[in-house]
């Protein structure tokens, strides 16, 4: 088993800056620099990498695996923000106030990180000003992608809204089996309810009115796909 906090990974550091999105193409000086003070951090499902509230100023990079963003709202119930896929980044908002983290990170599933310290690294971007705005311009990718998600929470009834989450969680992590698509239900109907907008209710109703329109069919542990084409038509506004 693998501890919760073993530096030992089959991916090398410098490999890992190498293909991260927010690291690749800097020039190899900077690299070696990064590589300085980063390290490469293996973690066992549903170990918490960050809790809500608590100071932190490091930078995570994610190389393999998936990891669950969340809060809990006042009456303590917990809230999926979002869920993170290799390529992703999290503990940005915190790198630049060394305040407390706004969520909660934990692991889906076994999961690679890159730990970068925040002020090696904001050191490291006052002296080379291009890496701060690679950073920014993926900070900007970042907040668009959020206003995205935040009008389709808006507008749209709920059958689309859980329409877009499933081909949301299809985009990062769909597969193929008996030349059929399919999503792994590993999500509770409660995180699937915060990732579509809606209640647990309503997830669990349209899950039963597309599985009975054809549009897709329940296993016990993955959602299939029958029809992507109708499932984006559920996911179009009307």
């Amino acid at each position: 088993m693998i501890p919760a906090d073993d530096n030992s990974s089959e991916t090398s550091l410098d490999e890992a800056l190498e293909t991260h999105p927010l690291t690749h193409g800097l020039p190899p000086e900077h690299k070696r620099r990064l590589a300085t003070f980063s390290k490469i951090r293996r973690h066992r499902l549903g170990h918490r990498i960050v809790e809500a509230n608590e100071p932190g100023s490091e930078l995570f990079l994610l190389l393999s695996g998936s990891v669950k963003v969340s809060a809990e709202d006042s009456a303590g119930r917990e809230i999926t923000l979002a869920v993170l896929y290799p390529g992703d980044f999290f503990g940005e908002v915190s790198l630049w106030d060394n305040k407390g983290r706004t969520a909660t990170v934990e692991t889906l599933e076994p999961s690679q990180i890159v730990s970068i310290p925040g002020p090696p690294l904001l050191d490291l971007m006052r002296d080379s000003p291009d890496i701060a705005f690679r950073f920014l311009a993926t900070l900007s990718d970042r907040l668009r992608e959020t206003d995205r998600k935040l009008m389709h929470m808006a507008y749209g009834d709920s059958y689309q809204k859980v329409a877009r989450a499933l081909l949301e969680i299809h985009a990062k992590e769909g597969d193929m089996k008996d030349g059929l698509p399919f999503i792994p239900d590993r999500f509770t109907r409660q995180e699937l309810a915060s990732l579509s907008g809606v209640t647990r209710e309503t997830v669990s109703r349209s899950l039963g009115a597309f599985a009975m329109a054809g549009v897709i069919r329940l296993e016990k542990d993955r959602i299939v796909i029958l029809s992507l084409d109708r499932l984006k038509k559920e996911a179009q506004a009307r």
